[in-house]
C-alpha cells in the first residue's frame, strides 16, 4: 500500500511539472493510475510511467515522467486494395516507403542516455544494447536536436521478439530508422526533412521512392508491389510529405508468410489473424490476377505443413530465437522483462563470442499447446 502511494506522489509531482499532463485535471490522471491505464516502469535509475490502455487522446505507448512526454505510435490504416485505397486516403505529393518486417521502437536521450522504447512504451533492454553498433551517429544527431525521437525498425534473424524478417539480412539485426518525431506533440517531421537528416547523419533506412501523384502514379505502385513480392519484401507505407493520413499495403508474400508462422500457434493468438490475412490474400489476386496460381499453389503448404510437423512431433509447442548482447547487465533485464510481460521463455546456451554474449532460447507457448492437445485427445466443442 505505501509503495503505491508513493508511486501516486510521483505521479502527481509529474502532473505537476509537466505540461503535457496538466492538460487533463490531476483527479483524470489519479482514476487512470487506479484502473491500470497508467503503468509505472523503471530502467536502472531512471523512473517512467506508460499509458498501458487509450486514455483521452493519447495512444497506447506514451511513455512520460517530470520532464519528458513521448506519444505512442499512431496505429496506421491498412487498405486491401491499392487503387481506391491511394485516392480515398493520400494527397499529394506522398512517399512510398518499405515496410520493414520487425518491431518498432523509439529511440530517445534522456540525459546522458539513448534509450529504445517499445511500442507499448517499455524500455527495451535489447535495442537499447545494440543500437550504437548499427546508428553510431545517433549521439552527435541528438545533440543538435535533443527534442525529437528517432522511430526505427528492428529486423532480423536474431531479435528476441519476431519469428520473421526481410529476406536480405543474413545475420544478427539492422535498425532502419523511418521517422522523426518532435516530444510533447508526437508530429513527425515533413518526409522532405526527414530524408534530409537520414542522408546528413547516414542513417539507415527503409527504401524510400517518390515523390509520387496518388491517381498519376498507381502504376509504378503496382510495379513497387510486384517486386517486393518477388523480393520476398513485407510491403509498402505510403506517407504524404507533409501531415494527412498515412496507410499502408502489404504483398501476398507477407500474407503467405504471416499464414505459414502463426497458424501452429493458434491459440496464442486470435483466429481473426487468420482470417484477415485470408481476406488480404483474397484482395491480392482481385488486383494483381498475375499472383493468382502462385497464391494457390502456396496457400495450402503454408497454413498447414508446419503445424502438421508440430502436432505429429511435439508434445509442446515453442520457437527457437537467437540474440546477441555487449552487456550482461541488459540481457539480465530482457529477462526481467519477458518475466514482467508473461512470455514463457526456456535459455538453452550463453556463450560470449567476439566480444558479444549469444543467447538462444526458446518461447514456449502452453496456449497453443492446449490447444491443438484437447482435439488430439478428443475433446469436441460447440460452433
Amino acid at each position: 500500500m505505501r509503495e503505491h502511494e508513493e508511486i501516486k506522489g510521483y505521479l502527481k509531482a509529474c502532473w505537476e511539472k509537466n505540461f503535457y499532463l496538466k492538460k487533463f485535471a490531476w483527479e483524470e490522471w489519479e482514476r487512470a493510475y487506479d484502473k491500470g491505464k497508467v503503468i509505472f516502469s523503471s530502467w536502472k535509475d531512471l523512473s517512467f510511467f506508460r499509458i498501458n490502455k487509450e486514455f483521452k487522446n493519447f495512444p497506447v505507448g506514451t511513455f512520460f515522467n517530470e520532464t519528458l512526454f513521448v506519444k505512442g505510435y499512431p496505429s496506421i490504416p491498412r487498405i486491401y486494395v491499392l487503387k481506391t485505397g491511394l485516392l480515398r486516403y493520400l494527397t499529394y505529393p506522398f512517399y512510398a516507403e518499405e515496410k520493414i518486417e520487425g518491431y518498432n521502437v523509439r529511440l530517445v536521450r534522456i540525459g546522458v542516455n539513448i534509450l529504445a522504447f517499445t511500442r507499448r512504451g517499455y524500455v527495451c533492454p535489447f535495442a537499447t544494447d545494440r543500437w550504437e553498433d548499427f546508428l553510431p551517429e545517433l549521439p552527435e544527431f541528438f545533440t543538435k536536436y535533443p527534442e525529437l525521437v528517432v522511430c526505427c525498425e528492428v529486423a532480423g534473424p536474431e531479435n528476441p521478439f519476431v519469428s520473421e524478417w526481410p529476406p536480405y539480412i543474413k545475420e544478427d539485426i539492422h535498425f532502419f530508422v523511418f521517422d522523426f518525431a518532435q516530444k510533447g506533440s508526437g508530429e513527425f517531421l515533413p518526409g522532405h526533412e526527414k530524408i534530409q537528416l537520414l542522408q546528413r547523419f547516414k542513417l539507415n533506412h527503409p527504401e524510400i521512392s517518390g515523390p509520387f501523384h496518388p491517381e498519376r502514379d498507381y502504376e509504378k505502385m503496382r510495379g513497387l508491389i510486384r517486386r517486393y513480392h518477388r523480393e520476398g519484401r513485407e510491403g509498402l507505407v505510403f506517407k504524404p510529405d507533409e501531415g494527412g493520413t498515412r496507410i499502408k499495403y502489404v504483398t501476398p508474400y507477407s500474407n503467405l508468410t504471416d499464414l505459414k508462422v502463426v497458424f501452429p500457434y493458434l491459440g496464442e493468438v486470435d483466429p481473426n489473424f487468420i482470417a484477415l490475412r485470408l481476406i488480404r490474400l483474397l484482395m491480392n489476386m482481385h488486383e494483381f490476377e498475375e499472383f493468382k496460381e502462385e497464391i494457390y499453389e502456396t496457400i495450402g503448404p503454408n497454413l498447414f505443413e508446419d503445424a502438421l510437423r508440430l502436432i505429429r512431433e511435439k508434445k509442446v509447442f515453442d520457437e527457437v530465437f537467437r540474440v546477441r548482447f555487449k552487456n550482461l547487465e541488459n540481457y539480465h533485464a530482457l529477462l526481467a522483462h519477458f518475466k514482467q510481460t508473461r512470455v514463457n521463455i526456456e535459455v538453452i546456451r550463453e556463450s560470449w563470442e567476439k566480444g558479444y554474449l549469444v543467447i538462444e532460447f526458446k518461447k514456449i507457448y502452453p496456449k497453443a499447446t492446449q490447444f491443438w492437445g484437447h482435439k488430439l485427445e478428443g475433446w469436441g466443442e460447440v460452433d
